[in-house]
């Protein structure tokens, strides 16, 4: 199964159209299933209420995942391969999708640790592609609080293999050819 985790809020978003553009491209033939973040109700654990922390606490000491905080972490597991579609907003990503995120990091589901202290995958994945898109110039690696955060989760605690970037810079830019801008980023992603 494909997962494809749109991160896109607006209304005619390029990165929901360069993430669609990506995935007419890839043309997986399996199961593809779209979790909508602008559909869903996510927040961080620490908003959920108070004793969300304490129960997801409890649950990860038990071995117990059936609280439905653990259902969006479940399907992450699952999947085959992963697309993350969000806009590049402040240097980061939209705080949605950094909430599901923190969600999708379960310890016992995504993810464990070892004896030594050690990260394990409990993620199928084999490959992550993030597409992003900004209005201003490329940033620096060091300025990329993005795909830089997401390629940190994908490579420490999942242990994905491939993880790709599909990015499109300078889309607000004086004269920019939004169009040709989008297909380069997907040439060269």
């Amino acid at each position: 199964m494909l997962l494809y985790v749109n991160g896109c809020f607006r209304e005619g978003s390029r990165t929901e159209r360069l993430a669609s553009m990506w995935l007419e491209r890839r043309a997986y033939e399996g199961e593809t299933c779209r979790v909508m973040l602008s559909e869903l109700d996510v927040c961080p654990l620490d908003a959920l209420g108070p004793h969300a922390l304490a129960e997801y606490s409890r649950a990860v000491k038990q071995g117990d995942y059936t609280h439905p905080m653990f259902t969006l972490a479940k399907q992450f597991a699952q999947a085959d391969e992963i697309l993350v579609a969000a806009p590049f907003w402040n240097y980061g990503i939209p705080a949605k999708l950094h909430a599901y995120l923190e969600l999708v990091c379960s310890q016992g589901v995504t993810f464990d640790v070892d004896e030594t202290g050690a990260y394990v995958s409990l993620v199928g994945a084999k490959r992550l592609t993030y597409v992003t898109t900004a209005g201003g110039a490329k940033v620096d690696a060091l300025d990329d609080h993005a795909f830089g955060y997401v390629h940190t989760l994908a490579q420490r605690f999942w242990h994905i293999p491939r993880i790709d970037c599909v990015a499109a810079w300078g889309l607000d830019g004086l004269g920019a050819n939004v169009d040709a801008l989008l297909q380069k980023a997907l040439e060269e992603g």
